[in-house]
């Protein structure tokens, strides 16, 4: 007998728990809060990575384009904090969490867009009146806010129908939860996707017609120099370290690989904080190998803060990449104007 079905039993008291929980709200045991503001709750059934950062900054940058104020409301996962705070560039990532600090530092100092962190996110949302929208992270399982809009991520040929909840598989909830989302966006394509592979997606997701669904796939550039490193030399023959404390690493070591293919892979846990060990293990690695690059993710930029001391003779750079929409990113606006105007919020999304 196999490891997974010996979980099975585990993974059906796990459901229970989170079926339990949301039926806490369902029969009006809890109330969850009404925003009185235009919002969209992006999640995922995966734990783990799922392409929904990428896709959470996509929509940003878009509604940032078309709309004022945008608000980004997490719970700065990973913490030490518990009040509601709005995110400054110079806050520490244990204060406000890795991703929200990315965040804030990839809008840099635009008084358009705020970066919140709320345990609660009902109490962030009281105070934010009605003007603008609410991009809400990683909010699907988050019951105490009634969402105008769910949008759940899923990455391409890792579908949860496929899929068990936790221990057994990789599921925060049951797949049935998916009716819960108005649009499934499927991350990490292999690129553009046809008509008809679309209609195998939306069979294997049992998607309702009522359901959007839409495609994206990730690009990456050459990486970006930090701490006074020099511009990246894509003809060097010198090696790099990949580093990173990521859901889903083999997708960025991948990404790492294509520039250099023999590029060693350090990989941390998720959010793991950056101590005085693991920086010391990364600089005897760098020299065990002979290399003085270091590629990492923006969000282990964000959670590193400065320049460790004893990466002194190290150049650190950073790979970014975003996600792709094609011409599926003008039609996921268009759907987000008309959803929200169905909910009572008038937000003009046209270019």
């Amino acid at each position: 007998m196999s490891v997974r079905k010996l979980l099975l039993p585990l993974s059906a008291l796990y459901a229970l728990g989170a079926w339990l929980h949301a039926s806490a709200y369902r029969w009006r045991i809890r109330t969850a809060y009404q925003p009185s503001i235009a919002t969209l709750a992006v999640g995922n059934l995966h734990v783990g990575g799922t392409g929904k950062t990428p896709l959470s900054l996509w929509l940003m940058e878009q509604l940032h384009l078309r709309v004022a104020p945008v608000y980004y409301l997490s719970r700065g996962y990973g913490r030490r904090t518990k009040e509601v705070r709005e995110v400054q560039l110079e806050d520490a990532p244990e204060n406000v969490g890795d991703e929200a600090l990315m965040v804030r530092q990839h809008f840099g100092h635009s008084d358009q867009v705020h970066v919140i962190v709320a345990h609660q996110r009902a109490e962030a949302l009281k105070n934010l009146g009605r003007e603008g929208v609410v991009v809400l992270d990683d909010a699907f399982q988050h019951r105490g806010v009634h969402a105008a809009l769910n949008l759940l991520v899923c990455p391409f040929g890792q579908w949860y129908t496929a899929d068990h909840v936790l221990p057994a598989g990789r599921l925060r909830e049951h797949p049935a939860a998916a009716a819960r989302a108005q649009a499934v966006v499927v991350t990490r394509c292999p690129g553009p996707v046809d008509p008809l592979t679309r209609l195998d997606i939306r069979s294997i997701l049992a998607l309702r017609p009522d359901q959007e669904l839409f495609c994206s796939w990730e690009r990456y550039g050459a990486p970006e120099a930090h701490f006074g490193a020099p511009e990246w030399d894509s003809q060097s023959t010198g090696g790099a370290i990949a580093l990173c404390g990521i859901g889903q690493p083999e997708v960025f070591i991948a990404g790492v690989r294509r520039l250099v293919p023999m590029a060693e892979a350090v990989v941390l846990a998720d959010h793991e904080p950056f101590r005085k060990g693991i920086i010391q293990s990364v600089r005897q690695r760098c020299a065990d190998l002979g290399v003085t690059r270091i590629v990492t993710t923006k969000k282990d930029r964000a959670r590193m803060g400065s320049k460790p001391k004893a990466w002194k003779g190290l150049d650190v750079y950073v790979l970014p990449h975003e996600i792709v929409l094609d011409d599926d990113g003008p039609r996921l606006l268009k759907w987000l104007e008309q959803e929200w105007k169905a909910h009572g919020f008038r937000v003009p999304l046209r270019p």
